[in-house]
């Protein structure tokens, strides 16, 4: 299958084409390399506000944008906000580790490298703290509390 890709801002333009799995693994890399090397630093946006969020039924919104409005200070906050994007936003429950993780991955402003390494401790932080369930192995979904938790800070 196959994805059409358009990004506009800062007098940037990204136009892409191409297999749905390197939309998901690999471009988010490729764009970011992209930005760096034009000289386009993330503090450049951080001026602007946040894209409003709503969670509930029938919306849609991204990691990075959901992400931006929580303001994320660890992985375990992060991965949160990833699940809840991808079963609130998605439909996805439950996701697998995989799709967690890509899903981190396209909120570069909060997400760091060794984040990846660190994700099987992270999942058993949040297990451990009943902040996420495990309904069949290497799947998760956001418990109820969790969840309730993130629609309260937005």
């Amino acid at each position: 299958m196959t994805a059409k890709l358009r990004i506009k801002a800062k007098g940037i333009e990204i136009e892409w084409e191409g297999d749905v799995e390197y939309l998901k693994n690999d471009l988010p890399d490729l764009i970011s390399a992209i930005v760096m090397a034009l000289g386009v630093s993330a503090s450049d946006d951080e001026s602007e506000e946040a894209e409003p969020v709503v969670l509930g039924e029938g919306k849609t919104f991204t990691t990075a944008a959901l992400a931006a409005k929580i303001k994320p200070t660890s992985a375990a906050d992060l991965f949160k906000i990833a699940l809840a994007k991808l079963q609130i936003s998605d439909k996805i429950e439950p996701a697998s580790r995989a799709q967690i993780h890509n899903e981190m991955k396209l909120a570069p402003k909060f997400y760091k490298p060794s984040m990846k390494n660190n994700l099987g401790n992270t999942i058993d932080t949040l297990l451990g703290q009943g902040a996420i369930n495990e309904p069949s192995s290497g799947n998760f979904a956001l418990s109820q509390a969790a969840q309730e938790q993130l629609q309260a800070k937005i």
